[in-house]
């Protein structure tokens, strides 16, 4: 959970709140508005595979219980982990972003 440029400042402060700017180097985290709208496809990918995993596993050690409560289990299972899954994804997003982009830096204070 480090900057893309400079891989020394930390995007996430310790109270689990976003920089706007890397504490280092002073890089812009969010180019534009809605900039972590990409983030949201990384997250629906890891929520998709976390759960069918779960939903697997579950199935395969209870196979004779019904679907719908095994849903139920594996999404109550999941809820402590979405707000991990969603920073993992924005960081995620940043470093693509930076990698595909690396020249639109976004405009300075």
């Amino acid at each position: 959970m480090r900057c893309p440029q400079c891989c020394s400042g930390g995007i996430y402060r310790p109270d689990r709140t976003m920089y706007e700017r890397c504490p280092v180097c002073d890089l812009l985290f969010e180019r534009e508005p809605g900039y972590f709208l990409g983030s949201l496809y990384i997250s629906y990918a890891f929520a998709s595979l976390i759960l069918g995993v779960g939903m697997l596993a579950l199935h395969l050690v209870l196979p004779e219980w019904d679907l719908g409560i095994l849903v139920l289990i594996v999404g109550v299972l999941f809820l402590p982990f979405a707000p991990v899954v969603t920073r993992y994804a924005r960081v995620l997003w940043i470093h693509f972003d930076r990698w595909a982009w690396p020249d639109q830096a976004g405009p300075a204070p």
